[in-house]
């Protein structure tokens, strides 16, 4: 008759929390350590102007959803962030929510082309995913402050 299929959910959990453990050492270790990037000259800035997003980018390149971060366009949806830093502020809109903001529109350029679900991102897509975010900012400018 029908057997039981073993289902990967348990592994899928059970890799994700090893993960969160090896993360958190990890930054456990860092603070004892101290800082490594001392003199490195990152533009990044550990509690400067942006230092946010990039913080938040580094938290979820451990999730397989914001793969795409890694690379050229993680530092250009943080500088597209950073340009626009004051008005998500003012909307409550953290940096988190920003780069949901960003998957959700890859996600959808994705469908659109019918690309397959782990398709890096390209010249294109950047583009289809930078003008989505410019007219998200601008129509909750027009809706909140007007």
């Amino acid at each position: 008759m029908a057997d039981k299929k073993k289902t990967v959910l348990p592994d899928v959990l059970m890799r994700e929390k090893l993960q969160k453990i090896a993360l958190n050492e990890k930054a456990k270790a860092s603070r004892i350590v101290g800082p490594d990037k001392g003199n490195s000259g990152d533009s990044k800035g550990d509690d400067g102007p942006g230092s946010k997003i990039y913080k938040a980018i580094e938290e979820s390149l451990s999730d397989l959803r914001y793969y795409f971060l890694e690379g050229e366009y993680g530092s250009k949806i943080a500088d597209l962030f950073n340009r626009n830093e004051s008005q998500f502020d003012r909307l409550g809109i953290t940096p988190r929510r920003f780069l949901e903001f960003a998957r959700e529109s890859f996600d959808r350029f994705k469908q659109l082309q019918k690309k397959m679900p782990l398709e890096p991102m390209n010249k294109k897509g950047w583009e289809y995913l930078e003008r989505s975010l410019s007219e998200l900012i601008g129509k909750l400018n027009d809706k909140f402050h007007k």
